[in-house]
């Protein structure tokens, strides 16, 4: 499974595996987010990643069986960063100029930058789209949480998808380069990544949760909506 690139991506050269995680979209219905059912992000500013500490991981495997333990929701799913070689270094040290202790995405990306091979990604996932992240206080937030979605759309003519992802890297470049021009984001540095999403759901040693019907994505949109302000309130736009 961990062999070669995932079959039937389209992933340029010089991508990087930052890591694997596990999460669940989400349903948003909040002004000045893109409206979608199934937001997906590798900022949990905006959804739900597990386990709730140490979400990162080096292999597919570590984080399957990380969730073993858990009881996740059904529509969990394993996930891959990539990011562009020439943006590793400005993330890289956003992570030791925090203090924080990331020893995953350190040993994942810290010196491929300089020329080491790049690490291999599982086989069977698909590209969903790009995204552009920035890194603070052992924190990745998106572009999405920083109130740039609407200006963005708006002075760069650039929209998501129905995941709440840019199309291609062009677009996420670009605004990465715009929003690290701006003084009102988080001190972050912003720059563009890929997403790889793997199908099939996450097996539990206690069973995926099952008491809710699985469509739409969470029963009530109240609940979802509540949600997404919540973690906005908890991750504010503004320094």
């Amino acid at each position: 499974m961990i062999e070669g690139l995932p079959s039937g991506v389209d992933v340029p050269g010089k991508l990087l595996l930052a890591g694997y995680f596990v999460a669940v979209p989400e349903r948003t219905t909040v002004a000045g987010l893109p409206r979608t059912e199934r937001l997906t992000s590798a900022s949990d500013c905006l959804i739900d990643r597990f386990p709730d500490d140490g979400c990162w991981f080096g292999t597919a495997q570590e984080a399957l069986a990380a969730c073993l333990p858990l009881q996740l929701p059904v529509d969990a799913r394993l996930y891959a960063l990539l990011v562009p070689s020439e943006h590793v270094g400005g993330f890289v040290a956003d992570i030791r100029a925090a203090g924080t202790d990331e020893p995953v995405l350190l040993a994942q990306l810290n010196g491929q930058e300089a020329g080491e091979a790049a690490r291999e990604v599982a086989e069977g996932g698909h590209k969903l789209g790009w995204e552009v992240l920035g890194y603070d206080c052992g924190l990745l937030h998106t572009w999405l949480c920083n109130d740039l979605y609407e200006e963005g759309r708006l002075h760069l003519g650039v929209d998501t998808d129905e995941r709440g992802l840019l199309p291609n890297r062009e677009a996420a470049l670009r605004v990465a380069a715009w929003a690290n021009t701006r003084g009102d984001t988080k001190p972050v540095t912003w720059f563009p990544a890929a997403l790889i999403e793997w199908d099939n759901p996450i097996e539990s040693g206690l069973g995926p949760v099952t008491t809710e019907a699985p469509a739409p994505l969470h029963s009530s949109p109240g609940r979802a909506e509540s949600s997404i302000s919540q973690k906005l309130m908890g991750f504010s736009s503004r320094t």
